[in-house]
């Protein structure tokens, strides 16, 4: 009986082969117990000779096919394959006479999952500038994951890279035939696709880091940059909109955050009516010449990170359709803005969070007049996600605490411009009053009613939870902890009739505990840290600009813009500062 079949896609590369087959063919596992496929898509060269003239003990087979691409050859492989399981291995990976062995004693007594070795590149391979940037990615790659890391979805999205390369990775044959194998719309990033949807059917991953192959890596700079880096935007773009949990993590991610400049270029670079990726990589066809000059290498692996990103671009747009479209879905970045009272000023209570009605609309009067849309958490997790629309300036307006005079003063003000909101309610102290601030001797605020919460859900404000009581959470045991979370999002589905989305940190402060915690209940979470938010950010550590009762417009425009001004603020309190101190010494200093 074959217990694993070997799977080896294959496309002109007759020279590489006589240098890699042999080993795959010579391992050190009982012949009678393994099979290497070979699948020809659509080679013209002397493959085929090549395979006739083989004969090694154990089984070989050797299939043909259109030239579809390595999805497509793999998924041939996969129906004629008869082993129990299936190794993935590339036509240029130089195999250690264990590599099969290891893979099958890996799956060994365990529940069905992906085994991945450890790749290195082949020491005699080509000196490339993309030969040195992958080896450096693979170092990078490899010290990443750990033999114990047990991967499962939906535990530790942070670590998709690892789902990235299934080249050197096992698993049941069964389990592929029922997932469908291959998605062969993906001439790139087929692996990354495959591997999320594994991951979803609940299969492990894990490592093997003495499943040892190597790379015998031949292809140039320039024939990367022309063929695979364009599919392989292409095939980023398909995975994000095919998988939402990638969104976050795919290589348009970080579009948002680049310089303005930079994406300025980039968009230019791109909208001309021919590529110019052949013409930016023609230095780098010298790059044999030149490679053992350093100062010359480094300038060219920054050309090759250029013309990469650009060839990224390419493939993306060519999915996308236009730049209006890819903007749409990655370009969005917000700003979150955060109060607490706004209200009339009442004695005691801190000046520095109450904001009056009469500044507070001229501020979202500002917004609204320059094409800003008050948007609710909501809507940024369905934009995160699934990626639906936003608008082109979507900003977030979120009040902590839910006193009484936000609902009597700032949610009429927001609905009156068409603005949504978010609320953070203290759900043990509905009706009641703002007793964490009480208790340090400041003044008395009344906090919003059921009712009040409920009618306002109605009319479009969103409501959060911000725990039960505000204590300091960070410094709470495990049982109190989960009772002011959990509980607190507990409290607002009985009320509301629906679970919250977000959660708000109390006094801004949290630890690990505290955010594992939130992270388990809650689709989004604030911080009170400043800047603005992208689609790469972590969505349980949302960041807020602090509005104070005494910034100016400019000062809220530049909150806006920037997410948060504290560097001013604080530079504007020193002034002031130094500014009464100097007066008063003036005052005090006796006169000639």
């Amino acid at each position: 009986m074959i217990r694993i079949s070997v799977i080896i896609p294959t496309y002109n590369r007759r020279h590489v082969l006589e240098r890699t087959l042999p080993g795959v063919l010579a391992q050190d596992f009982p012949p009678q117990d393994y099979e290497v496929i070979v699948v020809m898509d659509g080679s013209t060269d002397d493959t085929a000779e090549l395979l006739r003239d083989l004969k090694p003990k154990c089984s070989l087979r050797v299939l043909e096919s259109q030239h579809l691409g390595a999805g497509a050859a793999r998924n041939l492989g996969i129906r004629a394959a008869v082993g129990e399981l299936v190794l993935f291995l590339d036509d240029d990976l130089i195999t250690t006479p264990g590599l099969v062995r290891q893979h099958y004693s890996a799956h060994a007594g365990a529940d069905p999952s992906v085994v991945q070795g450890r790749m290195y590149i082949a020491p005699d391979s080509s000196q490339t500038i993309i030969r040195n940037a992958i080896e450096r990615i693979g170092v990078d790659y490899y010290a990443r994951i750990s033999p114990d890391m047990g991967l499962r979805f939906p535990e530790g999205m942070s670590s998709v890279y690892v789902l990235s390369y299934l080249v050197n990775s096992s698993m049941p044959r069964d389990v592929l035939v029922r997932c469908g194998g291959f998605d062969e719309q993906f001439l790139a990033a087929e692996e990354l696709d495959l591997g999320l949807r594994l991951w979803k059917m609940g299969l492990s991953f894990r490592y093997r880091p003495d499943a040892i192959v190597y790379e015998y890596y031949v292809k140039s700079s320039a024939a990367y940059l022309q063929s695979q880096a364009r599919a392989l935007g292409a095939g980023d773009l398909r995975a994000s909109r095919k998988h939402y949990e990638y969104r976050p993590y795919c290589g348009l991610s970080t579009w948002a955050e680049s310089h303005a400049g930079k994406r300025w270029l980039l968009k230019a670079l791109t909208r001309l009516p021919i590529s110019l990726i052949p013409l930016m990589s023609l230095p780098l066809r010298m790059e044999k010449s030149f490679y053992r000059f350093e100062t010359i290498r480094k300038w060219a692996s920054r050309l090759l990170n250029w013309t990469s990103t650009v060839a990224h671009l390419e493939g993306a747009l060519g999915v996308a359709g236009s730049w209006k479209a890819l903007e749409e879905e990655f370009e969005r970045s917000c700003s979150s803005l955060l109060y607490h009272h706004v209200g009339p000023a009442r004695p005691g209570t801190k000046r520095e969070l109450t904001v009056s009605p009469e500044r507070f609309e001229r501020q979202i009067r500002w917004l609204a007049h320059r094409g800003y849309a008050g948007i609710k958490p909501s809507d940024w997790l369905n934009w995160i996600r699934r990626g639906t629309s936003l608008p082109k300036k979507p900003i977030l307006v979120t009040f902590d605490d839910a006193y009484a005079d936000t609902a009597d003063h700032a949610l009429p003000i927001l609905r009156k411009y068409g603005f949504s909101a978010a609320v953070f309610v203290v759900t043990e102290r509905l009706a009641a009053t703002n007793t964490w601030d009480e208790v340090q001797g400041c003044g008395t605020l009344q906090l919003m009613t059921g009712e009040q919460i409920q009618y306002w859900a109605r009319q479009g404000i969103e409501f959060g939870a911000h725990s039960r009581t505000h204590p300091h959470l960070s410094k709470l045991p495990a049982s109190e902890l989960a009772a002011e979370v959990v509980g607190s999002k507990d409290d607002l589905t009985a009320l509301l009739g629906y679970p919250p989305v977000s959660f708000a940190y109390p006094y801004g402060e949290y630890n690990d505990a505290v955010c594992d915690l939130v992270r388990g209940n809650f689709d989004l979470a604030f911080s009170v840290e400043e800047g603005l938010n992208y689609l790469s950010g972590d969505p349980h550590l949302l960041r807020r600009a602090y509005v104070g009762p005494g910034d100016s417009l400019i000062e809220f425009a530049l909150s806006v813009r920037r997410g948060g001004i504290r560097r001013l603020r604080d530079w504007r309190i020193k002034l002031a500062l130094r500014t009464r101190l100097k007066r008063a010494l003036r005052i005090g200093s006796p006169h000639p």
